[in-house]
């Protein structure tokens, strides 16, 4: 896990031009709304329905590090499936910085008789679809992934307001203890006037 974040922070500093740009606004903020008959636990990811910048930030031991200067990346959330699913999409970096960005889309449905999430992600470049799974765990939505097999991985989300969350990944240390490696940053992006 290590290494994945080194990376990512190695990908980031390559495209140092391309973030020093400022996003576009959403170009619509219907994100549409949840079905009436979807699960009330749908709520526990709203806070992903909207436009967000995202910032990256590795875990210095006992802080994180500052954001790469500029935007990083773009993570879009919607109501899918007619209301049942929420959907959203990683851009990194944002589109409007480089029109062919990596990218990636995820289907999160609550599964009321596991009592969890039900989560498939794939990607530009991974070829691959990842089964995770999230729950509210000691009061935190957590997150892991099923398949393929990652037992050394979890990511927590914080919820700061209504216009910033965070996502923070963690790695199993050598005790076996969990350890924050990086952090996703999210604020708002506002609609265009």
């Amino acid at each position: 896990m290590k290494k994945t974040a080194a990376a990512m922070i190695m990908a980031m500093s390559l495209c140092g031009g391309a973030l020093a740009q400022e996003v576009e606004p959403p170009k619509s903020c219907d994100y549409g709304a949840p079905h009436p008959s979807a699960p009330e636990e749908l709520s526990q990811f709203a806070f992903l329905i909207g436009d967000y910048k995202i910032t990256l930030h590795a875990w210095q031991g006992d802080q994180w590090s500052p954001p790469q200067p500029g935007v990083t990346a773009r993570w879009n959330g919607y109501y899918g499936l007619g209301g049942m699913a929420i959907v959203d999409e990683w851009f990194h970096p944002d589109p409007a910085q480089q029109a062919d960005s990596p990218r990636g889309i995820n289907v999160r449905m609550y599964d009321p008789e596991a009592e969890e999430w039900d989560m498939m992600w794939v990607a530009t470049g991974a070829h691959q679809v990842q089964d995770l799974r999230a729950k509210v765990l000691d009061g935190v939505l957590t997150m892991w992934q099923v398949y393929p097999e990652r037992p050394d991985f979890r990511a927590e989300f914080e919820i700061a307001d209504s216009d910033h969350w965070a996502r923070i990944a963690y790695s199993k240390g050598e005790d076996g203890e969990w350890v924050k490696t990086f952090k996703l940053a999210a604020a708002r992006i506002p609609c265009a006037k």
